[in-house]
């Protein structure tokens, strides 16, 4: 810290003027008066006098280091009655006592020193003292000045963003450097200008290292801007305003887990109706479908469909869902009005994944044995197409309009891009070791892939297919899913038994939840509030919200 004392602030002040007596003398004798700066620099509180002392300490709380002590030679006449100190911070307090403050009056002859706490920094002031009889004839003594050294307040800190995430924003300063650091404090409001108004601004933390030069926020909202300043305070009580910085919060998605409900033997794939009420759930080893209703999360009924059902979707209605069943090669067309199976359709050899167009007009399936996908219509619950793609095709999903539809091909490492106008495959793009999982981003701009084997989302550029980014990610990457809001992916690693939440914005894994053991595939309802993880190794359904 930079510190300028003054030349009289190093010892004692310079006397001044003799003593006088007032216009009416008590015949008193005037007391020689000598005033010097008794603070202290460097954080030392401590007096070195005793009572009586003036002032109140520093502001918030802390304790003043300016500090003037004036001495003086004691009365030792029988009339004595007071000792009243004056200060100034011009000359000429004998003269004009209207200019100067009364600092103390002391009735105790014997009291003769005096430490004014009530003093500022980088300021001369004047000081004189009046003894009194009990007449109130009163004497004047010398006037005394000393000058308060300069003080600098402290080194504002640099705050800034150190991290956000869905579930809160961390935020970050740079140290205060100087010695005689006392307090960090931080605060938030949703309005800007903390500095002029911290009446209206919450106090989120108090700290008093000096390294610690960070703190989480764990209570914000979503989609809400939010204004940060730190007040930085030293030993001396002078404080200093950080920069004031402003974050807007993502957008909700859910992240706390809420429930988990138990369903089928080995459940596999989940998909949401359109309308958000239910959530089915195939369960491969007792060839089911479990049903939950989203309001009370409880599994209302089970629907039994083909042998060994592997992926699901809704219809773009909601009227149907479809399953995938890898036993008996077909589909099993589940009316959801009743929860019956209206149809089974076959499809091929060992389906896995199967998607609805957002039209809803078809339907594609893959089949793995077949290194084919099968096009299906939904009007009347028809083949109409068989699509060759890669080896051994796994999951599936369509961009948001329609135009195109995405096969991750779990042998031959790579992705199959079929046009739907035509049904032709127009792209193949090179992946890494058995990709498994895709979907598309909401928006349409991207398709994600994970690969298993390699622990990679591959993040692919639909406007030209090409690869754009890969995303690290846990142990065993395997089921996707996006947001319907866009800004965050969900990725399921099996073996970690955890779901990684993916920033789209940057592709930068934010946060992590545990969820069950082995969890396979997830969906999201359309609004975006709920998400359902199912735990193949458990036979269970995580609910986020």
């Amino acid at each position: 810290m930079k510190l300028k004392f003054m030349a009289a602030a190093t010892g004692m002040a310079v006397l001044l003027s003799c003593g006088t007596t007032g216009p009416e003398s008590s015949g008193l004798a005037p007391s020689t008066l000598t005033v010097t700066f008794t603070g202290s620099t460097d954080g030392d509180t401590t007096s070195p006098h005793p009572l009586p002392v003036t002032g109140s300490g520093g502001t918030d709380g802390t304790s003043s280091v300016c500090r003037v002590t004036a001495s003086w030679t004691m009365c030792t006449d029988h009339g004595f009655s007071s000792y009243m100190l004056y200060r100034s911070q011009s000359p000429g307090i004998a003269s004009d006592t209207s200019t100067a403050v009364l600092v103390q009056e002391i009735d105790n002859y014997n009291t003769t020193i005096c430490a004014d706490e009530t003093v500022t920094w980088d300021t001369e002031y004047y000081y004189a003292l009046m003894t009194s009889d009990s007449e109130g004839n009163g004497v004047w003594s010398n006037e005394a000045s000393v000058a308060t050294p300069e003080m600098d307040a402290p080194t504002p800190s640099l705050l800034y963003l150190a991290q956000q995430t869905w579930f809160n924003a961390e935020i970050g300063w740079t140290p205060c450097p100087e010695t005689n650091f006392l307090t960090y404090r931080l605060y938030r409001s949703t309005c800007p200008g903390i500095q002029s108004d911290t009446a209206g601004a919450e106090l989120l933390a108090t700290t008093d290292w000096r390294f610690d030069t960070s703190f989480v926020d764990g209570t914000t909202e979503p989609s809400t801007v939010y204004y940060y300043s730190l007040l930085t305070t030293n030993t001396e009580g002078l404080s200093s305003w950080s920069n004031e910085i402003d974050i807007l919060t993502y957008e909700q998605v859910p992240k706390n887990v809420v429930a988990t409900l138990t369903v089928g033997s080995s459940p596999w794939d989940a998909a949401a109706l359109p309308s958000g009420e239910y959530v089915y759930v195939t369960s491969r080893g007792d060839n089911t479908v479990s049903v939950i209703g989203t309001a009370d999360l409880s599994v209302v009924e089970t629907i039994t469909v083909g042998d060994t059902p592997y992926g699901i979707c809704s219809g773009a209605g909601g009227q149907y869902v479809y399953t995938a069943n890898w036993g008996s090669g077909d589909v099993s067309v589940i009316r959801t009005s009743d929860n019956t199976v209206v149809q089974t359709v076959d499809v091929g050899d060992r389906p896995v994944g199967i998607c609805v167009l957002p039209s809803g007009g078809y339907l594609y399936v893959t089949c793995r044995d077949g290194n084919a996908v099968t096009v299906m219509s939904t009007s009347d619950h028809t083949v109409v197409d068989t699509v060759a793609v890669g080896t051994s095709p796994y999951q599936i999903c369509s961009l948001p309009s329609g135009d195109y539809v995405y096969v991750s091909n779990f042998s031959s490492n790579d992705m199959s891009v079929i046009r739907t106008s035509d049904n032709t495959v127009t792209h193949t793009v090179d992946l890494f070791a058995r990709p498994t999982g895709i979907c598309a981003h909401p928006e349409g701009d991207y398709v994600y892939v994970s690969n298993y084997i390699s622990e990679v989302v591959a993040v692919v550029r639909t406007s030209d297919n090409t690869l754009q980014e890969t995303v690290n990610t846990g142990m065993g990457p395997w089921g996707l899913c996006a947001h319907p809001a866009g800004d965050c992916l969900y990725v399921l690693n099996s073996i970690d038994g955890t779901m990684e939440m993916v920033r789209t914005s940057d592709n930068q894994v934010l946060d992590q939840v545990d969820t069950g053991q082995t969890p396979s595939n997830m969906c999201v309802v359309p609004d975006g509030t709920s998400a359902f993880v199912v735990n193949y190794g458990e036979g269970t359904v995580t609910v986020l919200q």
